[in-house]
Order: structure tokens, then C-alpha cells, then sequence
């Protein structure tokens, strides 16, 4: 990911919806005419005879990575639904869309734009075959349409077009999982029974996306807009992971987010409107990370921002989760929302990791 200070910005780079054009005539071969009759029977209980969907995201089995197959897979789709009857697709990725957290960032894209569903998937290798498990989901009411499973000869699919995930990012996401221990994490708590089911509902949570979702597939020269939030008053640090490994602390930053306290229910997205800088993506291609930490105590120190942190990115990042001491210098903004513990207040930390893959064009 590269920053390119003062490059020119398209208005709302997360709201633009390029509505599917016509596509020049091609022949229809029955891998296509039977992916389009799994678009169809994915729609088949819903109300309309027709419903417009929206790309999610489609990601490996159980890793939540995706790979160049991913995108290979959405124009793949892309390609079966002028055949498909019950589907008609906008050619724009709104995984995000989904996590109610981002839903207030969507609403000029579902105000000007009729999009009833999400399509996203799965798929791991089973065999010669590539195995696809499809789903339609409702981004009325998040309720499920439909499921269906498509397989995909390996033959099928171009030489060059990994399915399963580079060994080295499914290191590195195992690496940056958990960097503040057991019981604490999304899920917060800790301890055991009712105590523990207390804590989780009252947990801080971080939530984390790219603009085409948390394992969204990008190709070189497209650009990258971050999104987080927490549902509790915090302190948030976001960091990004490239390729090789190297972490950079992206927000708060030189052109905003001060001390990095944001309120709960408040969205951050990076770039923010009016910054002078865009995440333009490009080689080295393969997988990266972003990497959010949060806390009702404000971090001890500040690290530079955009320049490489050193060492190894779990190493790097966790120098920098020291926290403050309440009561000298910047004051939490969580106030009385704290963990008590033997009398005392326990800080409440939140982490999140999302990832997504940079493809050559």
C-alpha cells in the first residue's frame, strides 16, 4: 500500500456504484450456464421476480483470507448473470454494508441505489475441484435468501490463480490474532459462568473493515478507504501490515484523529474526506493486513505515523499498547464505563484484524 500525498479524490470513493453495463457478446460455455442457474436458485424463495445484489466477499475456507481466486471468482460471476433470470448485480463490493456498525456510512449508497442482497461466499480445494459455497443475504434484515454450492474444475481455472492462501499471510494473520492476550479481544472478560457471560455483553468491541469488506480483493492502481469503529467511548490505533511484514501506524495520524479518542457508534474511515493522501495499491502484490487496537485508557505513546515500525509486525505493534496512567495527562474518555475489579477500574481492550489481497491488473 502506498501513500500518495495530494493525489486527486473521486467525491465518496466508498459510496461509488458503478451499475453493471451491457458486456459484449461472448460465447456462453456450460460452466456459465450452470453458475447462472445457481444465481437463480439462490433467489428463488425471495418476493421479486427480480433482485438486484451487490458483491461481498468471497474468502477461503475458515481463514477469512481472500486470494487471487477470489476476484477470478467475482468476474467469474460477473460474466454468468446476463444469463442468470432472478440476479442482476452492481458491480461494487458493500461486505461492510453488513456489519450494522458501518450501516450509517452506506446511506447515500442505499438512498440513490435499489440493492436488496449480498452475494458472498467461501471455497476451499477438495480434490481436483474447487469446492463454492454460495450465499444471498438480505441487506434489509440481514435474514438469508438462499445457499448454494458451485464446483469449479481445477483444470477450469487459469495457471497462476492460487486458491488456498500464500503460507506466509496465513502466518502473519495467526500472528497478529490475540497480540493482548486471553481474556481480552473483541470479546473482552474474562473469569468464568455468569461473571463471564456479564463481562461479554458489557465487553468493549472494535469493529474493522475494508471498503469491499474484511477480506476484500483488490487489483494494482485501485485504492483501499479503512473503516472502524468501537461501541464504547475509546482510544483507537490502526495499523497496517504490508506483504512483507512491516507494520505502520495509520491513524491517528499527522492529518487527523488527535489523540485517537473516538466516541462509541463513531465511524473513522482513512483517508478521510479532505485528507491529502489516498492508499493507492500496487506491488508487491499478495496480502496485507490492518490491525486495530483499542482502549478506554489512553496509549502510553504515539508512534510515528506512515514509517515503518521495526522488527517483526506482532513485535512492533505490541511496543507501542502500553498504556497511560489515568489521572496525569489526556483522561480517558470512557469516564465511568470501566471494568471494576477488587474496587478498582480495569481498562477494557478491544482488538480486530481485517485483511485483503492486492492482485496485478
Amino acid at each position: 500500500m502506498n501513500e500518495k500525498p495530494f493525489s486527486p479524490r473521486i467525491a465518496s470513493a466508498i459510496f461509488l456504484v458503478l451499475a453493471l453495463q451491457a458486456l459484449p457478446a461472448f460465447s456462453q460455455s456450460p460452466q456459465t450456464s450452470r453458475l447462472a442457474g445457481i444465481l437463480d436458485a439462490l433467489a428463488a424463495s425471495h418476493y421479486e421476480d427480480q433482485l438486484q445484489a451487490a458483491f461481498g466477499t468471497f474468502t477461503y475456507e475458515y481463514s477469512e483470507l481472500a486470494t487471487p481466486f477470489s476476484r477470478w471468482l467475482q468476474d467469474e460471476v460477473t460474466f454468468a448473470v446476463p444469463v442468470a433470470t432472478r440476479v442482476r448485480l452492481f458491480n461494487r463490493a458493500a461486505a461492510s454494508a453488513m456489519d450494522p456498525a458501518f450501516r450509517d456510512l452506506y446511506a447515500d449508497f442505499f438512498a440513490s441505489n435499489h440493492v436488496d442482497a449480498l452475494l458472498s461466499g467461501r471455497y476451499f480445494q477438495e480434490g481436483e475441484a474447487v469446492r463454492v459455497r454460495m450465499e444471498l443475504t438480505s441487506l434489509k434484515n440481514g435474514n438469508l435468501i438462499g445457499t448454494g454450492e458451485f464446483f469449479f474444475d481445477r483444470s477450469s481455472i487459469p495457471r497462476g490463480v492460487a486458491v488456498a492462501p500464500d503460507p506466509r499471510a496465513a502466518s502473519t494473520a495467526k500472528a497478529l490474532s490475540g497480540l493482548l492476550g486471553p481474556g481480552a479481544g473483541a470479546g473482552g472478560g474474562g473469569g468464568d459462568g455468569a461473571t463471564s457471560a456479564a463481562a461479554r455483553l458489557d465487553a468493549l468491541v472494535v469493529s474493522l473493515s475494508t471498503d469491499r469488506g474484511p477480506g476484500g480483493a483488490y487489483r494494482d492502481g485501485e485504492k483501499l478507504t479503512v473503516m472502524a469503529t468501537v461501541n464504547k467511548d475509546a482510544y483507537l490505533k490502526l495499523y497496517h501490515v504490508d506483504v512483507d511484514g512491516n507494520a505502520k501506524l495509520i491513524w491517528p495520524n499527522r492529518f487527523g484523529g488527535g489523540s485517537g479518542a473516538l466516541r462509541a457508534g463513531t465511524a473513522v474511515t482513512i483517508p478521510a474526506p479532505g485528507d491529502p493522501f489516498d492508499f493507492l495499491l500496487g506491488p508487491p502484490y499478495g496480502t496485507e493486513f490492518i490491525k486495530a487496537v483499542a482502549s478506554t485508557v489512553p496509549f502510553a505513546d504515539r508512534e510515528a505515523d506512515f514509517q515503518e515500525l521495526g522488527g517483526d509486525a506482532r513485535g512492533a505493534i505490541t511496543r507501542g499498547l502500553s498504556l497511560g496512567v489515568r489521572g496525569s495527562g489526556a483522561q480517558a474518555v470512557a469516564g465511568q464505563d470501566e471494568a471494576q475489579a477488587g474496587g478498582r477500574a480495569v481498562p477494557r481492550q478491544a482488538e480486530a484484524l481485517a485483511s485483503y489481497v492486492i492482485l496485478g491488473k
